[in-house]
């Protein structure tokens, strides 16, 4: 468990002029900005009573926040330095805000409020459904955002397929016609081919990469040496811990091709890989930093596979932060995680182009990069030391031929431990860019489990269908499930 999420948890119990239903409630913001806080670990407490550590749960609070090294204060002295946050709880007409402030200049990095529940009944909070029951229901979503015309219809879905071995990413190989499809799942011990067939899983030989260090990252399909079969590319992160050093993640990069029922494994770049279609991309991580030099092309022409020298165009992004569609333009996450469309030439905005569309915060696979000088948070031991810093990729984003966007909208959010439980529904949903504005269309009306990656299916040339890999966890370490979904383009 984070330590953020246990300060979250264990604050909010402390707030004694908000009404019992703020104990009930989530506060995915202040658990975000509390979880990518890199600095010094003091916190002020701002709330109505002047003796918030009387309470049993104000004791319990303290000595959690002692454990992991939190110095905390009460009333209104601003921790030393300037370094530290300021997290104000406040009554809002029955309901609860929360303000997280930097102390150095009294910023807000985040806000959060609930309302009051209605009328004197206890508020009941609702509990996501079984994987196993779980059906879309009839999508909310603006008229502004979406035309009527394209919004989903409420559709049964069979039950989805229970994953072993907690997969982080998901490809689709190949159709099979009436024998089913081939997909294949990357864990963090390797690869697993499985055949899809009406609502059965069949595995093949599985690939066992043999390093206990390496993570899972993300698993990519395509044709980049356009022999006509289909190949794979599995990213892990091969973590180095030093004592002095931090963690470090090196992208470990395998090319993979079917061979009969199983495997055929080779090794690939030390870099993050892309494929799309019939192309593929690379670019090196740093020393000190997530990316190092231009994305350049992926080189397949010897027995294995290279990164090129060549630079590409690539919008002046990261290999994640930049898709492209097409040559002349690319669609790019900004730090907010909204989508935009920009010149792949130059990254330069285009007009119309910014998407006002809420993909919530998605948080993918981790990489560590080990600073240059470490960093202090409240004192200057050894247990007080920053080595690293944690990069979290962004959601998967695959293009369609005919240039539609396909990605995640996280809506689902994870509630606080041991007090909320998982609410909301994620969602796949289709960006495309119709010359003057964007069209998003929501491609069915949401699944009560975490999204962790998708993957379309074609059929004829045309995407008719999407597999979703879900898990129970946001961060994946949750029972693992697989659901297909048809799709109506």
């Amino acid at each position: 468990m984070r330590i953020s999420v246990r300060l979250v948890a264990a604050l909010i119990c402390l707030l004694c002029v908000v009404p019992a239903f703020a104990a009930s409630i989530p506060w995915p913001r202040i658990d975000r900005a509390l979880s990518a806080w890199q600095g010094q670990k003091e916190l002020l407490l701002v709330t109505a009573t002047k003796s918030p550590f009387s309470t049993a749960a104000g004791q319990a609070t303290l000595e959690q926040l002692l454990m992991h090294g939190f110095a905390v204060r009460t009333g209104d002295q601003v921790p030393s330095g300037g370094r530290g946050l300021v997290l104000e709880l406040k009554d809002n007409d029955g309901g609860a805000m929360a303000f997280l402030r930097r102390a150095v200049d009294g910023a807000i990095i985040a806000f959060e409020r609930h309302a009051p529940p209605a009328g004197e009944a206890p508020v009941e909070q609702p509990v996501a459904a079984p994987l196993s029951a779980a059906r879309p229901v009839p999508a909310v979503v603006p008229s502004s955002a979406v035309p009527a015309a394209s919004r989903p219809a409420s559709s049964n879905l069979p039950g989805p397929l229970s994953l072993p071995g907690r997969p982080r990413s998901l490809a689709w190989l190949a159709d099979a016609g009436e024998q089913g499809l081939d997909l294949a799942v990357l864990t963090d011990e390797g690869v697993q081919p499985y055949r899809l067939q009406q609502n059965l899983l069949h595995p093949w030989g599985p690939y066992v990469h043999g390093h206990p260090a390496w993570r899972a990252l993300y698993l990519e399909a395509g044709d980049p040496d356009r022999d006509g079969d289909p190949e794979l590319v599995a990213v892990w992160a091969d973590d180095t811990r030093g004592i002095y050093a931090g963690t470090d993640s090196r992208p470990r990069a395998v090319v993979f091709e079917q061979a009969g029922r199983g495997l055929s494994a080779s090794p690939g770049p030390r870099a993050f890989v892309r494929l799309q279609d019939k192309l593929g991309f690379v670019q090196y991580r740093g020393n000190h930093s997530l990316y190092q030099g231009p994305v350049v092309a992926l080189d397949t022409s010897g027995k294995s596979w290279n990164a090129g020298q060549k630079a590409v165009a690539w919008a002046g992004g990261n290999l994640f932060e930049t898709t492209p569609i097409g040559q002349q333009q690319a669609l790019q996450w900004t730090a907010d995680q909204q989508l935009r469309l920009v010149s792949r030439q130059d990254g330069a905005p285009l007009a119309g182009g910014s998407l006002l569309y809420d993909f919530g915060e998605f948080v993918g696979p981790r990489v560590a990069v080990p600073l240059e000088t470490p960093e202090y948070r409240a004192g200057f031991g050894k247990e007080d030391m920053v080595r690293e810093t944690w990069h979290s990729l962004p959601p998967r984003v695959v293009v369609d031929a005919d240039g539609t966007a396909y990605t995640i909208r996280r809506e689902r959010s994870t509630g606080l431990p041991l007090i909320g439980k998982p609410t909301g529904r994620d969602k796949l949903v289709a960006v495309r860019w119709s010359g003057d504005r964007f069209a998003v269309r929501e491609l069915f009306a949401g699944i009560e489990a975490f999204i962790l990656d998708f993957a379309l299916v074609k059929q004829q040339g045309k995407v008719s269908a999407a597999l979703l890999l879900l898990n129970q966890k946001a961060d994946g370490s949750g029972e693992a499930y697989l659901q297909r979904v048809p799709l109506d383009n």
